[in-house]
């Protein structure tokens, strides 16, 4: 299970401007059935125009690394939506 009082670093996810919010720590069914321990962020994005992105981030397999998955994205300042529907999809 990940660390729920570690958060990752998203540096490399964001620029100035952008917002991060934690969703949840939620298992995660994949698209291959696998389910993952997986904690939920939703981030806007503002850089290129407002876009709101759904992140996962799991566990790496190399230890001490973490995975991030792009699951869903929105024009504009989606954050809401793309909360209830990582609440909802996982």
């Amino acid at each position: 299970m990940l660390d729920a009082g570690a958060a990752p670093d998203l540096d490399l996810l964001l620029s100035p401007g952008d917002a991060a919010e934690f969703v949840a720590m939620r298992d995660w069914m994949r698209r291959d059935g696998r389910v993952e321990a997986s904690m939920l962020w939703v981030v806007v994005h503002r850089r290129h125009g407002e876009w709101t992105h759904a992140y996962r981030v799991v566990r790496d397999r190399r230890p001490g690394h973490l995975t991030v998955y792009l699951e869903r994205a929105e024009p504009g300042d989606a954050r809401a939506a793309l909360r209830a529907w990582l609440l909802e999809r996982g």
